[in-house]
Order: C-alpha cells, then sequence, then structure tokens
C-alpha cells in the first residue's frame, strides 16, 4: 500500500497560522521571492509575446510531474524525470531556438517602431482601406491586408515587393489585379503607407478548423496566430470579407464593421502616447495580471519548497584535508584527525547532502618540520553554496610534519 504523506498539514492552515508565516518572512525570503517573481513575469512576457502557450503547458506538466514524484515518494517516474529537468533548459534553448530569437529581439527593439507605424493609420486611411477590401469583394478578388501591432513580423514573412507608397484605393486595387506580379501575396500597411505588397504568410497550425477555406484564410489566420497582428482576408470564391486576430477567423458582413475593427485596434486616441514611452514603461506599468500572477506564484513556491520543507542542522565528522604541503615534508599525525561541522539548510538539501560535500581545508604551505599549532576559523571550512555554517569544533588543530628522506 501507498504511503502518502500529510500534505494536508501543510495546506490547511488557520488564519492565525497564516499570519504567522507571513510575519516569519525575513528580508532573506523577501529578496527571494522577489527574484523568483522576476523570472516568472519575463516567462510569461515571453510567452504572451511569441503566443507559445504550450511552452506554459510543457513546464507545468514536466514541473508537476516532478513534484508529484517527490512527494510521493515515486521511484520510476522520479528517476526518469529527475534527469530531464537536468536537462530542460538545453532542450528548451534548442526546442523553441525560433521564439527565443524573437522575443529578444522584441526586447532589443524597445518596442517602438511597428506599434507606433499601426497607431499612426489616420481615419482616411482606414476609410480608404475598407472602401478598397468591400470593392473587391463584390469584385470577387482575392486579397490579404496585414495591420501590424506590437509584435515584429519580419522574421515571420517572407518573399514580396518593397513598395513604400501611400494608401490609395487605385494602388490597391492594382496590386491585388490578377496580372500583377504579387497579386496572390499579401499586403503589409504601416502608417499611412504600403511598405511591401506580395508577402508569403505562415499558414495557420489548425489545419482542422480551415478545411473548408483556402490557402488565403489560412495564411491570414497564420500571421495572427503567431503575432498581434489584425489581418484583413477577401474571398475569391464567396466575395466575403474576413478579419482574423489571435488566429481566429471572423466574417465581416459590412464596411461600417470593418471600420470599427480597424479603429479599435489602431485606438489612436487611446494607446498612441503609449507606443512612444518605449519597453522600461511596458515592463514596469502594463501586464498587472502578469506581474500578480508572477507575484502569486513565486509566494506559493516559497511556502511549498521553502517554508514547509523546513530547516535542519545536521553535524558531520570531516576528516581534516591539507594542501600546498611541502615535498619535502609529510603528515605523520594530527590531533585530531577530524573536524566536526555543524550545518543548517532546509530538509530537503540536507537529505541530498554527502559527508564527501563537506571539507575542512588546512593550508600547509608554512608549515615547519615538527608540532605546528594550527587556529581555524571559517575560511577553512568548505560548504556547497545552498549550506549555511552554525559551527565548528575544535577551533584549533596540533600538526606534526616529518621530514621526507629519499
Amino acid at each position: 500500500m501507498l504511503n502518502l504523506p500529510n500534505m494536508s498539514a501543510n495546506i490547511l492552515m488557520t488564519p492565525h497560522q497564516i499570519a504567522l508565516t507571513f510575519l516569519s518572512i525575513s528580508m532573506k525570503d523577501i529578496f527571494d521571492i522577489v527574484i523568483v517573481a522576476i523570472c516568472i513575469y519575463l516567462v510569461l512576457l515571453f510567452i504572451k509575446q511569441t503566443r507559445s502557450n504550450f511552452i506554459l503547458i510543457a513546464i507545468v506538466i514536466l514541473f508537476g510531474i516532478n513534484f508529484i514524484s517527490q512527494e510521493f515518494d515515486l521511484g520510476l517516474t522520479r528517476r526518469i524525470f529527475e534527469p530531464l529537468l537536468t536537462f530542460f533548459i538545453a532542450i528548451f534553448i534548442i526546442v523553441f531556438q525560433p521564439e527565443i530569437r524573437k522575443f529578444f529581439k522584441w526586447i532589443s527593439a524597445g518596442r517602438k517602431t511597428t506599434f507606433a507605424k499601426a497607431l499612426s493609420l489616420h481615419e482616411e486611411n482606414a476609410e480608404t482601406i475598407v472602401r478598397s477590401v468591400f470593392e473587391m469583394a463584390k469584385k470577387r478578388v482575392g486579397a490579404i491586408i496585414v495591420l501590424p501591432g506590437q509584435y515584429p513580423l519580419d522574421d515571420l514573412i517572407e518573399g514580396g515587393f518593397p513598395l513604400d507608397g501611400k494608401i490609395s484605393m487605385p494602388l490597391i486595387l492594382s496590386i491585388f489585379d490578377s496580372s500583377s506580379p504579387g497579386h496572390d501575396g499579401a499586403v503589409l500597411i504601416e502608417g499611412s503607407r504600403i511598405k511591401m505588397f506580395g508577402l508569403h504568410l505562415p499558414l495557420a497550425r489548425e489545419f482542422s478548423e480551415y478545411n473548408r477555406v483556402g490557402t488565403r484564410h489560412r495564411a491570414t489566420a497564420g500571421i495572427t496566430e503567431k503575432t498581434d497582428a489584425l489581418a484583413i482576408a477577401v474571398s475569391e470564391e464567396r466575395g466575403e470579407v474576413s478579419i482574423s486576430q489571435n488566429g481566429k477567423l471572423t466574417k465581416v458582413n459590412t464596411p461600417e464593421e470593418l471600420a470599427t475593427i480597424i479603429q479599435k485596434f489602431t485606438d489612436t486616441e487611446g494607446d498612441a502616447s503609449e507606443s512612444t514611452k518605449g519597453l522600461t514603461h511596458y515592463l514596469l506599468v502594463k501586464n498587472s495580471y502578469a506581474k500578480i500572477t508572477a507575484i502569486l506564484l513565486s509566494i506559493v513556491f516559497w511556502f511549498f519548497l521553502v517554508h514547509t520543507v523546513g530547516i535542519v542542522k545536521n553535524t558531520y565528522s570531516v576528516p581534516v584535508e591539507f594542501k600546498y604541503l611541502k615535498a619535502d615534508q609529510a603528515i605523520s599525525a594530527n590531533s585530531p584527525s577530524t573536524v566536526k561541522v555543524t550545518i543548517t539548510g532546509s530538509n530537503k538539501d540536507i537529505a541530498g547532502l554527502k559527508t564527501e560535500d563537506i571539507h575542512a581545508v588546512i593550508d600547509a604551505s608554512e608549515f615547519k618540520v615538527g608540532q605546528n599549532n594550527i587556529n581555524i576559523d571559517k575560511s577553512n571550512i568548505k560548504l556547497p553554496a545552498y549550506i549555511e555554517l552554525d559551527s565548528f569544533t575544535p577551533k584549533n588543530l596540533q600538526i606534526i610534519t616529518k621530514p621526507v628522506t629519499n
């Protein structure tokens, strides 16, 4: 029968016990929690910007399985997943290298370029886009128009022709005319300019959802599945207008509806000033939910991985080690031959500690032949970084050396 640990004693606490727990938090614990919260916050931003929710799912599953295997002493599961967690960072970097590169590129860009250009779309330009889209729908002309958001698109779009042309209905209609070399691609609009046309976009991952639509609509959904852009698609077969955000296609029935969607997306009056404040403002002021989540998770981790584990004190008898002993000398006797070292640390850290991880090291470079009286201090005791030295005895050693004869 499986002997399960009594977890309810740690989880079910009275209000008084909870108050005592928080009162017992030291400045060291607060600093510890803040560091973990910052790391979690950056991970949440990474997932948000790269739209890689499956990364979060993978992390939760791996650490969840490891936690369960530790708590319930599942030997086989622990032996399999502990090495996997050891190499998890390397696996994470290899598998998600494109997403990591895009995230750091977004960070280094300072979040100032594409967002500002999207926000600068004037009302008359938006009206021109709406009229052009519904004119193409009326004539059954297929088209894709992409309006970028905060996330850079450079690593996702391919091909295309640079244009940098002023937004106008004749220009848009001519681009998607069947005689145009780029009519099968997408148009990228930034601010008041048509930056490029004939672009190839990534296809949506959820193929089953788009079985009834063509490649154009899958590409429209694909670019918004990976970024926060707004994409507009015109169906050549049905003469319908659709928009895509967050990887989801939605049919648009009227020009007024499309104009409202574009206005809400650009939101020039509400967010234009936000785009100029840069990355620091975005990290410190925005993302309230991510900050709260990061703080709560770090507190939960601290409670279960540090507080409930408890602090343990243990004493070890460690043999005295000598370094830098002269070649013409040898240790004939040392009294005592061991040092008793008392250490403190978490129960989990102490349980995994071995005697050979603790060292009492004496510098023998100044030893003379005969009796040497040595005073030792904390610098002579070598411990793992996560273990604290409580005390040690004795403080004095008598070491006798003799000459080495050939």
